[in-house]
């Protein structure tokens, strides 16, 4: 007998990582459709179902890798 709890449990996380790579690729196109005050409540909740813990610091060295990924012709195709 399945567990109907942790069945439910599974696809809301399921339904929630696939808003949030929804998210993502709105972002990394510029195109948010809610005010800042309402983008950012509805992250931490999205995150927080996900547990998932956002970074708000910069990171020199994973930039650095990047920047020499990028000259390095990385990003070329």
């Amino acid at each position: 007998m399945t567990d109907i709890p942790k069945l439910l449990e599974a696809k809301a996380k399921e339904r929630n990582e696939k808003i949030f790579k929804q998210i993502m690729v709105l972002l990394a196109t510029n195109n948010r459709s809610l005010n800042e005050e309402k983008y950012e409540e509805f992250m931490k909740n999205i995150t927080k179902q996900l547990d998932i813990n956002p970074v708000d610091q910069f990171d020199r060295e994973k930039f650095e890798h990047l920047r020499f990924l990028t000259n390095s012709g990385a990003n070329k195709l």
